[in-house]
C-alpha cells in the first residue's frame, strides 16, 4: 500500500518549541512533511487548537517559526497541520528537510 499523502512524512532529526494553551520546549518530532508534523506520546493540546511552533534542525543549526492547527490529539500522538504558511516559509522548510536528509546520509 502506498502513502497517498500530498506531502510524504519523513523522519528528520528535528525538534520543536510549541506555544498553545501550554508551552512545550524541545519536543522531538516523530515525523515531518511540508504539510505538518507529528509528536509521539500523549497530546497536550486539543484538536482545533492553534499553536505557534519553532522547528529546530540541530544538524543545520537552523530554526523556522511556523503556525499550525492541532488536527489530532490522543493518548499515543499529536498531529499538527501547518497553516498560513508563506511561500518563503515553505521554501525554507523544503530546504531544511533536504539538508537534514543529506546531513544524516539519507
Amino acid at each position: 500500500m502506498t502513502d497517498a499523502r500530498f506531502h510524504p512524512r519523513l523522519r528528520i532529526h528535528a525538534h520543536a518549541d510549541i506555544i498553545g494553551s501550554e508551552v512545550v520546549l524541545a519536543r522531538p518530532l516523530d515525523d515531518l512533511s511540508l504539510g505538518g508534523c507529528k509528536f509521539v506520546g500523549p497530546a497536550w493540546e486539543e484538536a482545533g487548537q492553534q499553536v505557534a511552533l519553532v522547528l529546530s534542525f540541530p544538524a543545520l543549526s537552523a530554526s523556522l517559526p511556523l503556525t499550525g492547527m492541532v488536527v489530532r490529539g490522543g493518548d499515543e500522538d499529536m498531529a499538527i497541520r501547518f497553516v498560513h504558511i508563506t511561500d518563503e516559509q515553505k521554501g525554507a522548510l523544503r530546504k531544511h528537510i533536504l539538508d537534514s536528509q543529506e546531513a544524516a546520509g539519507a
